[in-house]
């Protein structure tokens, strides 16, 4: 009986840190993070940060503490270093021919949603003109969800001429149009940074939350529109360790609005948008006590939060006020 030969690997995603590939297969499947973005990007410490934040998510997630029971974190497989000659040989050939030996970082891939899906969010949220081209893109199979509770706009606005189901964004305006479970999004996301700062301590910095299809047999959300998912937390090269007092607070707390905007925010404009703040901090507080105990910690990192808040408000009215006298 012949051995099948292997498959190529192909490109699913690109980002500062590196290129992202996969071999196409169904079921259970590894995604290589290569180390050939920006130079001062380190899958090395992407490893060493998902391997901690790993670990504090399983322990609070099977406790009785039951903490972000809908989210995944892609399991961490292997390290692979530029000179590990016997994995490179085996290997090098299903990259392209150009590419070099680099460090890659081997993990669970989080597996994109079915065509159905895809071709929902397309007749949805792409022009009319775009659509069958992007039904039949091969790049676009490649798709996850940005979950961003903290951004929303008009919800009449036109569809983007520019489109691509690889990390589309998803507002909060156009989930709630979905009818998709955005409150418990929030409540996820309170538990998922409670873990990382007071158990992981990492300051959560420039992390991914996506929606995405469950692993066989986990409890998801169900949808008409996205079918079966959870939330699903991605890369961590930029994240680093914080310290347990008011220096690692600001750290995080700044970390916090650098990043895409997947947590609500404090400093909304609409009512909706403000009520669901004040759901992800009073879940935050109660999740934060079940990993750390009674601590002034979390209660400063909220009031460090809003804070900031408040400045960015402040800044967008400065900037409304100077737009009107041009």
């Amino acid at each position: 009986m012949e051995t099948p030969t292997p498959l190529p690997f192909r490109q699913i995603g690109k980002g500062f840190c590196g290129s992202v590939w996969a071999a196409d297969r169904s079921g259970v499947a590894s995604a290589m993070k290569r180390e050939d973005g920006g130079t001062y990007r380190s899958v090395t410490h992407d490893s060493t940060m998902h391997t901690i934040i790993e670990a504090s998510l399983t322990r609070f997630q099977q406790s009785s503490q039951h903490l972000a029971r809908r989210l995944n974190i892609p399991a961490h497989r292997q390290l692979i270093t530029a000179g590990d000659t016997e994995w490179w040989q085996a290997r090098s050939h299903r990259f392209p021919e150009s590419y070099e030996h680099c460090n890659t970082l081997i993990t669970e891939r989080s597996l994109p949603f079915p065509e159905a899906t895809r071709h929902k969010i397309i007749d949805l949220f792409c022009l009319p003109g775009s659509r069958d081209a992007l039904k039949e893109s091969r790049k676009d199979e490649d798709c996850l969800l940005r979950c961003y509770l903290g951004r929303r706009k008009d919800a009449f606005a036109s569809p983007s001429r520019y489109f691509t189901l690889r990390n589309k964004p998803m507002q909060i305006h156009q989930l709630e149009g979905l009818g998709l479970p955005v409150v418990e999004y929030a409540e996820t996301m309170a538990d998922v940074l409670s873990v990382m700062y007071w158990h992981s301590k990492v300051d959560a910095n420039d992390v991914e939350l996506v929606l995405a299809p469950p692993r066989e047999g986990e409890e998801a959300w169900e949808s008409e529109t996205i079918g079966p998912h959870r939330l699903w937390l991605l890369d961590f090269d930029c994240a680093k360790p914080m310290s347990m007092d008011d220096a690692g607070i600001e750290q995080a707390a700044r970390a916090f609005y650098r990043n895409d905007p997947y947590y609500p925010r404090p400093d909304g404009e609409d009512k909706a948008d403000n009520a669901l703040w004040d759901i992800f901090v009073k879940r935050f507080l109660v999740a934060s006590e079940r990993v750390l105990g009674a601590s002034e910690l979390p209660g400063r990192m909220v009031e460090a939060l809003e804070r900031l808040g408040k400045e960015r408000g402040l800044r967008r009215a400065i900037l409304r006020v100077a737009e009107t006298r041009v």
